[in-house]
């Protein structure tokens, strides 16, 4: 199969994926007012959203092993496709959170299988995942230029939600009509599966993903509070943050492969650690403060699609080991968000920066107790000692 081909399908996907998400917390006032609820009530489809996925991880495994990559990768685009319409035009509060559910669901088998699919086909290239995490990226920022438009042209912000739900729906069908790669490409990625690496670095993206969502959610808050920033000032922030973290992903594109996936998580997760000890001591400094939040994005920006390169290298062909890292990566955006907005009510801005610098030398713990894992495979320890 071509696999350009593959990847411009799966990525558009993950194009459709960023462009919904993104999209969401802009459409809250058009979806409460579809609903007939104040917006504060609207805060459980997160969770929804995030249950859907945790639920769908504790099977993909299985569901690769019987079915293939490419059905899961479609059903979950069918999933997320048909729960977003639901989102978007249910009447009622209920039905609106059955729709994120499920399409949280259909999220889960994509984040696997196209992750997977794409590692395959490409050898394990971190340069690869990187490109399809790209994409995600890429419709992330485009989600809410939409939904602007969707304000001024028809008065319906959640409209931007109905074309992203259709563009997934729209794909359906080629992603059924690839063919699978008939095995692992690579030694690593063939073999026995590495528990001890591949719970670590579940471990590692369920503190990533909390603490990506955390800098997201909160970083708007953190600067107006901290360092005094005007509320529309403090705002462009966050697109500060999502916008670094798109040019860092596209930089592992191209460096990725040639320093190797381990490596590029060390690098990262130690630049994410510096821009949260830098927001820390800057936080009462508009210019240092805006420069942590830069860093951090752009640190931020390979950790993701690369641990999930790591999880397929620690899975091997093994579903259930998979299906572990996964489902444990996957909770943490059901806790450490909310965290981040405890210890900054209860404690001030200062924590939620602190928490950063907390969360990444974690990670770095985790980082090195996998690489140890993972090199016990002779195939894994032989591929990382080359150039």
């Amino acid at each position: 199969m071509s696999r350009t081909r593959a990847l411009f399908i799966v990525g558009a996907l993950y194009l459709g994926v960023g462009w919904i998400l993104s999209a969401i917390g802009p459409s809250l006032p058009g979806l409460a007012a579809q609903v007939g609820h104040e917006v504060t009530d609207l805060g459980a489809i997160f969770t929804a959203f995030s249950l859907g996925g945790v639920l769908a991880s504790i099977g993909v495994g299985t569901a690769i092993e019987r079915w293939g990559m490419r059905t899961v990768i479609a059903t979950g685009a069918g999933l997320m496709g048909s729960g977003m319409l639901l989102t978007g035009f249910s009447p009622f509060l209920t039905g609106m959170l059955a729709g994120t559910l499920l399409a949280g669901f259909g999220y889960g088998g994509m984040l696997a299988g196209g992750n997977l699919l794409i590692a395959r086909l490409y050898h394990g290239a971190a340069g690869a995942i990187n490109a399809l995490n790209l994409f995600f990226s890429v419709g992330s920022i485009g989600g809410p230029l939409l939904v602007a438009a969707m304000i001024a042209l028809i008065n319906r912000p959640q409209a931007a939600i109905w074309f992203g739900a259709m563009l997934m729906l729209a794909l359906v069908w080629p992603t059924i009509r690839l063919r699978e790669p008939i095995q692992a490409p690579v030694a690593q990625m063939a073999g026995a599966p590495r528990w001890l690496a591949a719970v670590m670095f579940g471990l590692l993206m369920f503190t990533y993903i909390g603490t990506e969502i955390g800098i997201g959610g909160w970083i708007t808050l953190i600067l107006e509070r901290g360092a005094g920033l005007a509320a529309p000032v403090a705002a462009l922030s966050t697109s500060l943050f999502w916008g670094m973290l798109t040019i860092g992903r596209l930089a592992a594109t191209v460096w990725g492969d040639r320093i190797g996936p381990l490596r590029t998580l060390l690098l990262c997760i130690s630049g994410l650690g510096s821009g949260g000890i830098l927001l820390t001591l800057g936080s009462h400094q508009t210019e240092l403060a805006l420069a942590a939040v830069a860093l951090m994005g752009l640190a931020c920006g390979p950790i993701f699609p690369t641990t999930m390169l790591m999880i397929t290298h620690a899975a091997g062909r093994s579903g259930a080991a998979l299906s572990l890292a996964l489902t444990i990566g996957t909770g943490g955006g059901l806790f450490l968000p909310a965290l981040f907005g405890l210890l900054i009510g209860w404690f001030g801005p200062a924590t939620g920066s602190l928490l950063v610098v907390v969360d990444a030398s974690l990670m770095l713990v985790m980082l090195i107790i996998a690489r140890r894992g993972m090199m016990r495979s002779p195939a894994f320890a032989e591929s990382s000692a080359r150039p």
